[in-house]
């Protein structure tokens, strides 16, 4: 049985062209390492492994030049498709959900249409992702983790703004305003600046 960890990168290259059935099934299980990744948070990372495996087979392998660095284009590869998967994702259009209390206490949820739509939409166009989290990534702490939060709301993965409320543990109208101040900290960095039209 073949090792295949401890086969060469030019060897697994090689193997991996002429259509080795276990050369295949290592390499998909090295690109389900990398969707695995904690910070990525794919709600489903075995069929992103699957899409990245099927991409590799029918155009990425014969772009791969440096054969002996094999490992480290499928790493790269699978990163910058990942990557691609959130573009349009993370900030489509949607109304901004706004809130008021009643008198009784009661909160009110009103949607209206985002008052800065272009910026939103500039930030949607981009095409490299990883200018947006490294710009996330200068702002300040508490901030962060709201733009990262509303960010998988955007995605679909929480139904509604009183589920983001709960995983932030803020009031749904606190939610909303700090949502759009952390926004338009985002947006009047330089990174996202210079990316925007």
């Amino acid at each position: 049985m073949i090792d295949y960890n401890a086969v060469s990168d030019a060897e697994l290259y090689g193997m991996c062209l002429a259509g080795e059935e276990g050369a295949w099934r290592y390499l998909y299980n090295y690109i389900l390492t990398v969707c695995r990744w904690k910070k990525w948070d794919l709600p489903d990372y075995e069929e992103m492994a699957q899409q990245i495996t099927l991409h590799v087979i029918e155009k990425a392998i014969k772009r791969a030049r440096e054969k002996d660095k094999f490992r480290s284009f499928i790493k790269k590869t699978a990163v910058n498709k990942i990557k691609d998967s959130f573009k349009i994702k993370i900030l489509r259009e949607a109304p901004i959900e706004r809130f008021i209390v009643d008198k009784n206490g009661k909160e009110l949820i009103l949607e209206m249409r985002d008052p800065k739509p272009t910026h939103e939409k500039g930030i949607m166009d981009l095409e490299v992702v990883s200018v947006i989290d490294t710009a996330i990534r200068k702002l300040p702490r508490p901030c962060q983790r709201v733009v990262q939060e509303y960010l998988k709301y955007k995605m679909g993965l929480y139904e509604n703004y009183r589920e983001l409320s709960k995983v932030l543990k803020m009031r749904v109208p606190t939610v909303s305003t700090k949502v759009r101040r952390c926004l338009d900290k985002l947006l009047s960095l330089k990174e996202i600046k210079e990316l925007t039209p």
